[in-house]
């Protein structure tokens, strides 16, 4: 699904796309990971995805694999500092205030966003999409600044550590 109002990255805590939740046939969350690309990818020196990934979703949907539930859902989610739920709210003005028109006003709490919440890729990409000539430079930037720090958070439990 698209997330154009970033309503479902929200109620999952996601900072970034693509990300996937698994939910089965009686509505229990059995996984919540991001860097869910179906194969890896590369752009220069920069490596992503992983070759697994899809052939574990699909494994478990054919057969139902042993996976989990999550536990308790409100447990699972990464919980937000004060910072993070400023920057929420931030992004949800920023988000308003660009649909309303105002352009000069969503660009001042998309900063705000970035600034309380710099790990949120949501909140740079929605930035980045409304300047595409800009979107590309400004991603790079950001990955090369990154340093060690991975660009997604690891995915738990799908190579046996958790």
């Amino acid at each position: 699904m698209i997330d154009e109002t970033h309503r479902i990255s929200s109620l999952y805590n996601l900072g970034n796309v693509p990300s996937a939740v698994w939910i089965d046939e009686a509505g229990l969350v059995r996984r919540i990971d991001e860097g869910t690309y179906a194969t890896t990818h590369k752009m220069g020196d920069f490596e992503y995805g992983r070759e697994d990934y899809a052939p574990m979703v699909i494994d478990w949907v054919r057969t139902g694999a042993n996976v989990e539930p999550v536990g308790e859902f409100s447990q699972t989610l990464a919980r937000r500092t004060s910072e993070e739920s400023r920057a929420e709210a931030a992004f949800a003005l920023a988000s308003y205030f660009k649909a309303e028109g105002h352009d000069a006003k969503a660009e001042s709490y998309w900063a705000m966003a970035q600034d309380l919440n710099p790990d949120s890729w949501n909140y740079h990409r929605q930035d980045w999409s409304y300047t595409p000539a800009e979107a590309s430079a400004n991603w790079q930037e950001k990955v090369m600044s990154l340093g060690d720090k991975p660009y997604y958070r690891p995915i738990d439990g799908l190579d046996g550590s958790e």
